[in-house]
């Protein structure tokens, strides 16, 4: 309830990965600008990032999420689903966790092993930023291995004439 953390990277070998604590609503703006590419953000990271470009506090987040993981329908913003490029786990064709991706992979496999709705000590927020920093590794690896897929959303797109973020369904 007391920590918001966006990690993000410019995608390619040896580009950093970018932790930001508690990032305000004006440098979620300027995240914004790039094409942004996530896994499963369609349905939860966009909406997070959307109500902290209006300026929901650190509490209104947690709280925010807790509805979303609850699975309250109200709880998303029609605006939010137009924010990012595209949605990995939307477009892969095989539905699985990041986890179980990291596995099948052979990359990486972290877990923070704290409790998610208590307040994050200070001194453990850099922790909690390198669990995130492996998420987008992770996330780029993926990204990477689902290529095929990938081609296959575009080509969707062009022939409906629709973006490759609009869902499969669309």
């Amino acid at each position: 309830p007391n920590l918001f953390i966006v990690c993000w990277k410019i995608r390619g070998e040896g580009k950093p990965v970018v932790p930001m604590i508690n990032p305000t609503p004006t440098e979620i703006e300027e995240l914004l600008r790039f094409r942004l590419i996530g896994f499963n953000n369609k349905r939860y990271d966009d909406h997070i990032l959307y109500a902290r470009l209006m300026g929901y506090t650190n509490k209104q987040l947690y709280n925010l999420s807790q509805r979303i993981i609850n699975g309250e329908r109200d709880a998303m913003f029609g605006e939010a689903y137009s924010i990012a490029y595209t949605d990995i786990y939307d477009f892969s064709a095989k539905k699985q966790s990041l986890k179980k991706w990291e596995i099948e992979l052979n990359i990486h496999h972290q877990e923070l092993g704290l409790p998610w709705d208590e307040p994050v000590p200070e001194e453990r927020w850099e922790e909690v930023a390198g669990y995130c920093t492996n998420d987008v590794i992770a996330t780029e690896a993926v990204f990477d291995h689902l290529q095929g897929d990938w081609k296959a959303r575009q080509i969707l797109a062009e022939l409906a004439g629709m973006s490759v973020n609009a869902s499969t369904n669309s």
